[in-house]
């Protein structure tokens, strides 16, 4: 695993958060701040709320740069059967499903993504907000 990627362990859900990944939409503070609360340390405590609730928020991230691991018997993240692509802003671009993602680092395997559509981002193939590309 990579040194922008750190896991967040509890007993029945382990959360990554790949910081390379991340713009922000704070999808994940909204929903469910007890265990993403950016003012603590750790900033995610997975073991606040239960592994179904961190899943279902988890999967609300539209970058991607939250994942998760069940270590209840549940089956993990099913990528949707139907890719779906959205852009938003005119720059980044949303994408959904089984996706095969190449980028510097090799190859990424995700369900979830959100790609650089103006050509300025510095983590392409990922957005990074560039200033350049801002509406």
């Amino acid at each position: 695993m990579s040194e922008h990627v750190k896991t967040y362990v509890s007993d029945g859900i382990d959360v990554s958060y790949d910081k390379n990944r991340c713009l922000h939409a704070a999808e994940c503070v909204k929903g469910l701040p007890e265990v993403f609360d950016v003012k603590e340390r750790p900033w995610i405590q997975p073991q606040h709320a239960h592994a179904n609730q961190v899943a279902e928020i988890v999967e609300r991230c539209p970058t991607g740069a939250l994942t998760y691991v069940r270590k209840d018997g549940v089956e993990n993240e099913k990528a949707p059967e139907k890719t779906t692509i959205e852009q938003v802003d005119g720059n980044r671009i949303y994408v959904t499903g089984h996706l095969d993602i190449e980028a510097e680092e090799g190859s990424i395997k995700a369900t979830r993504a959100t790609l650089c559509g103006c050509g300025y981002s510095e983590n392409k193939p990922f957005c990074d907000n560039s200033e350049q590309c801002k509406p």
